[in-house]
């Protein structure tokens, strides 16, 4: 099932995954932004929720930056409402090991422009 939300000039999607079944196991949502310009960043709530079979010192981090660590947890989640340009990345890390991590994507509406492939002007 796949929601979609409309918000100003910006799409929202996000997805229900089905049940895992890993030790460890997460969702993000949103999947993906979609912006009115190429310019524009994303502004979303981002949500992050894991679980896991193990208790386990996790830290969360969005663009390089940590933004929480649950000590000895088999569960957490996560929300804050973000800006971001273009294609960021949120991962679950223990110390310096990646667990898990996801490319959040920035669409936008507007077409990039492109590169004319025959000269405006002919001699005919």
């Amino acid at each position: 099932m796949l929601g979609l939300v409309f918000a100003g000039n910006m799409l929202l999607a996000t997805a229900h995954p089905p049940e895992c079944r890993a030790e460890l196991c997460w969702s993000v949502s949103p999947a993906f932004c979609v912006s009115a310009t190429v310019e524009q960043n994303c502004e979303a709530m981002l949500t992050v929720s894991w679980n896991s079979s193990n208790a386990e010192n996790i830290c969360l981090y969005f663009a390089q930056q940590q933004m929480q660590c649950w000590q000895q947890a088999k569960q957490g989640q996560w929300q804050q409402s973000l800006s971001w340009p273009g294609k960021t990345e949120v991962r679950l890390q223990n110390g310096s090991q990646v667990l898990l991590q996801k490319e959040l994507i920035v669409l936008s509406r507007q077409p990039e422009k492109r590169r004319r492939l025959v000269a405006p002007w002919s001699v005919f």
